[in-house]
């Protein structure tokens, strides 16, 4: 092969991302999410950032009335706080397992408010900029207090 053929398929060959593939199709599976009901129809969320992966955007919150199965954390829209998913930026460079991250949410969506005496199951999720989900974090489940 002719060494200007072979150094135009090399440039193609590495144009575009510079994310290696294998990291666009996975995300490590979160862990240890926590969930306390406070009053005023408030949840606190903890979790740490766990992800180091390239594409790592931040964790998706699910929150729902009825349980949320390793099926369905796929399907289910997540909360939208700032506008976008991830519910909770991040980036791989905040890794960190020793530091406790709490979030207070005080409204279900834009318009509901948590409806006291009301269970609620959490998951998160870890999520890419390139639309790419991990399997869902353990499940907590809170009832909601006045």
């Amino acid at each position: 092969m002719k060494p200007a053929l072979l150094t135009l398929l090399l440039s193609i060959a590495g144009c575009g991302t510079s994310i290696p593939f294998d990291q666009e199709l996975t995300l490590k599976r979160p862990t240890g999410l926590n969930v306390v009901a406070l009053s005023g129809r408030r949840m606190q969320v903890e979790y740490y950032v766990q992800n180091q992966e390239d594409t790592f955007d931040g964790y998706n919150l699910l929150i729902s009335r009825v349980s949320i199965g390793d099926s369905e954390v796929f399907t289910q829209e997540p909360l939208i706080i700032n506008g976008s998913v991830p519910t909770f930026l991040h980036s791989s460079s905040e890794f960190n397992v020793s530091a406790l991250r709490t979030v207070i949410i005080d409204r279900l969506t834009n318009v509901l408010p948590f409806e006291v005496g009301t269970t609620y199951f959490f998951r998160i999720q870890a999520h890419s900029r390139k639309g790419v989900r991990s399997e869902g974090s353990n499940e907590v489940q809170v009832t909601a207090l006045p």
